[in-house]
């Protein structure tokens, strides 16, 4: 989250910042809304649009930007091969904007997926009511995940995660291995044994050919490989429970 500083400081001088925070009005208004919760640049798209939505009835000033993980990067120090427009914009009331991703062709790899993020910074309007008042107003910043150079079999990749015990970790561990070109979301993971069902205690995304450690509370001595299953998050934002057949 970032904050619009509209802050009268003389008058808080002495006072630790926390206290400050606590003690002024905030005001928190999210008038974007964007349409998806992640971003996908198939291979043989020319370009991609995200659409913002304004449904408030004040006007939104918003900032967009991409990165490559590094969410605390200076926007002059950021370097991804893509350009968005607009990077600056005003969006009426009660109106949409869509902003354009291209990739500019620079090389990626050709054999995953690979990852950036796509900033939207919702900046509040000042009112007159605020103008001459003692108020923290908060920019609300979303960051969506954007996938590129996505190709067909994203929708197999789930069915292909390879589970077995990790061979250097403690018992209570499940090793995944991920051999597809795809990032995979995992999530909510199940072990139905005879006497109850097991969870895993986190979720995590999976990155291309590479491997993950899942941690549970406790693990049977044998695992049924068609007592596992476990959750995935599509390229459409839904989720599909997979039952696994390794």
């Amino acid at each position: 989250m970032s904050f619009v500083s509209d802050i009268h400081l003389s008058a808080w001088k002495n006072l630790p910042f926390y206290l400050i925070f606590l003690l002024l009005p905030q005001q928190v208004n999210a008038n974007i809304i964007i349409n998806g919760t992640r971003v996908i640049y198939p291979q043989q798209k020319q370009e991609v649009n995200v659409q913002l939505n304004n449904d408030s009835e004040n006007p939104a000033l918003v900032q967009s930007w991409i990165d490559d993980g590094d969410e605390n990067a200076a926007l002059d120090k950021i370097s991804v091969p893509f350009v968005l427009t607009p990077p600056i914009v005003r969006v009426e009331p009660n109106s949409g904007q869509t902003l354009r991703i291209t990739w500019t062709g620079t090389a990626l790899p050709q054999d995953k997926e690979s990852l950036f993020w796509l900033n939207v910074l919702d900046i509040p309007p000042r009112s007159a009511a605020t103008i001459n008042a003692d108020v923290l107003q908060m920019a609300i910043r979303s960051r969506l995940k954007l996938f590129a150079l996505s190709a067909s079999g994203a929708n197999q990749a789930p069915h292909e995660l390879q589970w077995q015990r990790s061979p250097s970790a403690p018992a209570r561990v499940l090793l995944v291995n991920n051999p597809s070109a795809y990032f995979i979301n995992v999530s909510n993971i199940k072990i139905e044994t005879r006497h109850k069902e097991i969870k895993s205690l986190k979720s995590e995304m999976i990155a291309p050919k590479s491997s993950a450690e899942f941690r549970f509370t406790a693990l049977p001595e044998e695992i049924d490989a068609a007592a596992l299953r476990y959750e995935v998050i599509n390229d459409y934002g839904s989720v599909t429970t997979i039952k696994n057949t390794q």
